[in-house]
């Protein structure tokens, strides 16, 4: 059912990296979603309204709210698809990511407002009207939203956009809802008890905790979460398959909205090996990641000789040495400079976010160990802290 109604609204439809059609997904599963919800406030306000039922029309008015945040990821779509200009070189594709937080917000302030009118119908019940008709309507209009639902779901996953994914849950908890509205109208009808009050209260916590999630998951990319660690390996795996290239480490990777991410990282190679050959062959993995992940990445050669010099027995002798202290640190970027009988060591110690040591007792500790056989060296020591991928 999606990919058949994909084909008709989207050309292309079956190129979801291409930043058109992504556009083309995220505005047509947006037309579709305002429409239908427009289309459910009508239903459910009539419906409550004939009923007195309060949680009918707040369920009602839920779909409203639905219906404005589709509105806000309609424009966030648009603006994200925005090219870069002077003021933003990277891109306006960060503006998804607000729509799916203005989303979020809109669904905790739909939540909240249910949660009101629910504690006052617990103080002041009353018995809601009931008909089948009634029923068949509110059993229509969650099939609907389940309907939502699944379409937003495969739209969000086809082109990986946590705007459609807000849009999806939102739909599931509209579903939700509405059949926790329909079983308590049977509930009361069987029993005699107003349950509205209740029900209503049980739907705005659940709106509730899945407002507060989805606004977690749609600040994290904004604040700059650590990327999945599927995603750092298979980046290293590709750089260190590339011809020359001994070790890579300090990689990073940036994301400034779907499909728009920025990487740079470090690369060891032989100080005796061809640098023009290796510079193509890096310029060929840079096009590569560009052309199959959509990543611009840039490297910084870190050339290291191969030969038996002072400099690399120090970088062994202190790889050991730091291994005692933890296995889990590493040791990178060291330049030894030795000039007028002075001795100048430079290097980064690699630090796991798990790895509880204090830093200031972490350089105690690394200094001691060069101060043992270079008394009075000048040091320079940079920790780097885990933001992707260890060197190994």
């Amino acid at each position: 059912m999606f990919q058949l109604l994909a084909s008709k609204l989207i050309p292309d439809w079956d190129k979801p990296e291409r930043p058109e059609v992504r556009t083309a997904y995220g505005q047509a599963a947006s037309l579709l979603s305002i429409g239908l919800n427009a289309a459910l406030f009508l239903l459910k306000l009539l419906v409550g309204l004939a009923a007195g039922s309060v949680a009918v029309v707040a369920d009602g008015c839920n779909n409203l709210s639905d219906a404005t945040s589709n509105i806000i990821c309609l424009f966030g779509f648009r603006l994200a698809s925005r090219p870069a200009d002077a003021e933003h070189p990277y891109g306006h594709g960060r503006y998804e990511y607000l729509a799916g937080l203005m989303v979020a917000a809109l669904i905790l302030a739909a939540g909240a407002e249910l949660l009101k009118s629910s504690v006052e119908r617990i103080f002041h019940p009353a018995l809601p009207a009931f008909s089948y008709l009634m029923a068949f309507a509110l059993a229509g209009a969650i099939l609907v939203k389940l309907w939502m639902m699944s379409f937003n779901r495969r739209a969000g996953e086809w082109i990986s956009s946590g705007a459609l994914a807000a849009t999806a849950a939102d739909s599931r908890n509209d579903a939700v809802a509405t059949g926790i509205v329909l079983l308590g109208m049977f509930v009361s009808r069987l029993t005699g008890k107003d349950l509205d009050g209740w029900l209503g209260m049980g739907v705005a916590l659940f709106i509730l905790y899945g407002g507060f999630s989805l606004i977690r998951d749609t600040l994290d990319p904004l604040l700059g979460k650590k990327p999945a660690p599927d995603v750092i390996s298979t980046i290293r795996e590709r750089i260190m398959a590339c011809p020359g290239v001994l070790d890579t480490h300090d990689l990073m990777l940036h994301d400034y909205g779907p499909g728009r991410r920025f990487a740079s990282a470090h690369i060891e190679i032989s100080a005796d090996d061809d640098i023009l050959a290796l510079h193509g062959s890096l310029d060929a993995l840079t096009q590569d990641f560009l052309e199959k992940d959509n990543i611009h990445i840039i490297f910084q050669i870190d050339p290291i000789s191969q030969k038996d010099t002072e400099e690399n027995r120090l970088r062994r002798r202190l790889a050991e040495r730091v291994c005692i202290i933890d296995p889990r640190l590493t040791i990178h970027d060291l330049h030894f400079l030795r000039k007028d009988g002075a001795v100048r060591i430079q290097f980064d110690c690699f630090v796991p976010a798990d790895v509880m040591i204090p830093e200031k007792e972490l350089r105690r500790m690394l200094s001691n160990i060069i101060w043992a056989s270079y008394p009075g060296a000048e040091l320079h020591v940079t920790i780097d802290r885990d933001y992707m991928a260890p060197p190994h």
